[in-house]
């Protein structure tokens, strides 16, 4: 047994002592051959080489156990008297010493293997990195890890021109796309790895860096896009994120014809495809399948949408041979282009979405889609121009263009659009568009690589009357458009709601008891309005007005009720004083001698006068109303509450509510309303009637319909008492002897 124990001593000094040293050095190494940052920490992970306690590894503590057990031999103790003659126990040291060699030795093979793995040739190593990270099923940051170290091996692969490594990445990366696609929010669309998508652009920009011309098929999947839209034939949508990382990929790519080549030829196969239209069927109540139709839709016009800027982009970066191929590129006979417009329709409406600035977008054009070198505000709108002047392009190409049905015809206009507020964009954006083919028709490299012979009056005589044709279809559209049932209700529940609640604020200074001695003479009348307005306010898609429905309303509680309810008191009072803004309350003193059964209406009250009110004996009499008249700041009425107003709201005349048809909104009030197309040929009369020959756009009749009657009494004692003010001229100012006892009403 003493020589077992001296052999173990050997091999484990060996080990500690020679090669422990030799291969940490070779482990310092591993990740160099391959120019890998994470391979490494893959290496780390590995057993023996992971860590059990800190930064202890399994083989560091089996080699501090194995040293440790030499103490047992070097103060060796005589077992207690209980285990003397056990043999297993009176060699017990060297039993451990053994045990703990044995493992130290087996581990020390197994570690040499591994390292030997780690520094083996490039595709072995792959293949087992492969399987190690499909056999990982808990996503910690050691698969993370696994990933980055392939993707370091794809690059290695292109840098090395290394053939034997592309088909496993191709695998590789084909499975783990494909099963994100599998499963994701259909909502939002699939979205990969950070790694998946960052290794698409490194395997594009490496292939760039070093002329890679034997791991085509791997440049080819991350240039083509095919990894990160699919190759299914299904329905498939693109995610955000995706569409962010296809961008930069375009970015990287858009020097190199090739590369966007491989693109374009993906992205045709994909929108035919994927994105191939769906078609409508019928049941009993009509089409059955329109959310899934407006669904495909929305990711039509949104990937059109990307490949639009991608052209703007070629455009941008004088590409003229990369423009001419995606120009022309087709996958059928005849050829047919979906990528590009069809007719002249479509070029308008995207070159409508790029140049108007004020199209609502959830992200604005120049962050979606940005250019090389186009990194500031000032000129970031060089990004929506260059991509308008690619459109612009697209126009011209529409006049080279061969028919091949009869019923073809490039050049025409076949259905402007009946969104009116498209064709106000239309209309304001023609100059613009119009200067934007006349930069394409003077360049005359970009034509003469695209090979377009056109006659420019020919292009540019398109805007002659194209101009005539928008106005015609807005005037059309906005003849035959109806008022819309919503916006009219809105109207008039709005209506409701502001002249009810402004002669609510009136209800404080209404006479609780009705009388029969009315003074005929000072009567006051408040009526509502008939107007005539845009008809546009009132139809949908058409100019916004974000308060339609309360302007009308709130302009006759203002200027109407609001003014003339409180100016009836100027008319219905009987004695009138002017005195200085200190002697308020000494006025009052002096007209109201008894408090029982008075009240005193402010109207427009400042502050230093509630203040002094607050502070006095009168502050329970105050009935504060407002007032739209500027000039009864700072007046009081002082009256006994016997002699406060009645108010009556008059039925209006069968005659007037049948002609104008109008509706009853509340009853109380007898308040109606009414908003009347008079452009339809049953109105003719009221057309003529309210509408003059010299206006420019469509109009409607809007009514607000009452009659508020305000009844004083005709014995009525009503003392009016007014503040000087430092604004205005009031009059005569009145001294306090001059103020006279308020007397009860007979």
């Amino acid at each position: 047994m003493n020589y077992v124990i001296e052999i173990c001593v050997a091999i484990d000094i060996a080990i500690l002592g020679i090669a422990y040293p030799i291969l940490i050095d070779k482990i310092s190494n591993i990740g160099q051959k391959y120019n890998s940052e994470y391979l490494p920490n893959v290496f780390s992970s590995e057993y023996p080489d992971n860590k059990v306690i800190g930064r202890i590894s399994f083989f560091q503590l089996i080699l501090i156990l194995t040293l440790l057990s030499f103490v047992f031999q070097i103060f060796w103790l005589e077992p207690i008297e209980y285990f003397r003659g056990n043999r297993f126990i009176e060699n017990s040291a060297d039993i451990l010493i053994f045990s703990l060699t044995l493992i130290l030795t087996i581990t020390f093979f197994y570690w040499i293997n591994k390292i030997m793995l780690y520094q083996s040739k490039a595709s072995e190593l792959l293949h087992y990195l492969i399987k190690k990270y499909n056999n990982t099923k808990e996503e910690d940051q050691s698969k993370t890890y696994q990933l980055k170290a392939i993707n370091d091996f794809a690059i290695f692969a292109i840098e090395k021109q290394d053939p034997h490594l592309q088909e496993p990445l191709l695998d590789f990366y084909s499975k783990q796309f494909h099963s994100s696609r599998e499963k994701f929010d259909e909502k939002e669309g699939p979205e990969y790895k950070f790694d998946l998508y960052n290794i698409t652009n490194e395997i594009i920009a490496s292939s760039i860096n070093h002329q890679n011309k034997k791991l085509k098929a791997l440049e080819h999947r991350a240039s083509s896009g095919t990894w990160l839209i699919g190759e299914s034939f299904k329905f498939a949508k693109i995610s955000k994120t995706t569409y962010s990382w296809l961008w930069r990929n375009l970015i990287t790519s858009s020097d190199y014809k090739y590369l966007i080549s491989n693109y374009w030829s993906s992205a045709s196969q994909y929108f035919n495809y994927s994105l191939s239209g769906v078609m409508p069927e019928y049941g009993e109540n009509g089409i059955t399948n329109q959310e899934e139709i407006d669904k495909v839709e929305i990711e039509r016009k949104r990937f059109l949408e990307f490949n639009y800027a991608l052209g703007g982009l070629v455009y941008y970066k004088d590409k003229y041979n990369t423009l001419k191929y995606i120009l022309s590129f087709s996958q059928s006979q005849p050829p047919s282009y979906p990528l590009l417009p069809q007719t002249m329709d479509e070029i308008f409406y995207w070159f409508d979405q790029f140049s108007n600035e004020f199209k609502s977008r959830a992200e604005p054009i120049e962050y979606k889609y940005f250019f090389p070198e186009i990194d500031n505000l000032g000129i970031s709108r060089n990004v929506a121009h260059n991509i308008c002047l690619y459109i612009s392009l697209l126009f011209v190409r529409q006049f080279t263009q061969q028919t091949i049905y009869v019923y073809q015809d490039f050049k025409i206009f076949h259905n402007l659009t009946n969104d009116l507020q498209d064709l106000y964009s239309y209309n304001d954006r023609l100059p613009y568009f119009k200067s934007c083919i006349e930069t394409i028709l003077s360049n005359k490299t970009l034509l003469d690589t695209l090979n377009y012979k056109v006659e420019t009056d020919e292009v540019l005589g398109v805007f002659d009357d194209l101009d005539k044709k928008i106005k015609e279809k807005i005037d059309l559209t906005k003849l035959n458009a109806n008022l819309s049932e919503d916006k009219i209700q809105t109207f008039k529940n709005t209506t409701k709601q502001i002249i009810k609640g402004a002669l609510e604020e009136y209800k404080t200074i209404e006479n609780g008891k009705d009388f029969n001695n009315v003074d005929d003479s000072v009567i006051t009348s408040i009526n509502g309005e008939l107007i005539v307005s845009s008809k546009s306010s009132f139809t949908d898609n058409d100019i916004p007005n974000i308060n339609f429905d309360s302007v009308y309303a709130q302009h006759i509680a203002n200027n109407k009720i609001k003014y003339f309810l409180p100016n009836s008191f100027l008319l219905a009072r009987t004695e009138k004083y002017l005195i200085e803004r200190k002697q308020l309350i000494d006025g009052f003193e002096r007209i109201i001698k008894d408090l029982n059964n008075k009240a005193i209406v402010a109207i427009r009250p400042g502050y230093d006068s509630k203040q002094l009110i607050e502070k006095s004996k009168f502050k329970n009499l105050i009935i504060e109303i407002p007032s739209s008249n500027n000039r009864l700041s700072d007046t009081f009425f002082i009256l006994d509450k016997n002699d406060l107003p009645r108010f009556e709201s008059k039925k209006l005349p069968k005659k007037e509510i049948n002609k104008f048809g109008l509706s009853l909104l509340d009853e109380k009030y007898q308040l109606y309303s009414n908003v009347i197309d008079i452009n339809l040929p049953e109105n003719n009369s009221l057309k003529e009637e309210y509408s003059t020959k010299d206006e420019k756009e469509l109009k409607v009749l809007i009514l607000i319909s009452f009659i508020l009657l305000i009844k004083w009494k005709k014995d009525r004692k009503i003392t009016m008492l007014s503040l000087t003010s430092p604004y205005q001229e009031r009059g005569i100012v009145n001294k306090l002897e001059d103020l006279k006892e308020l007397k009860a009403s007979t």
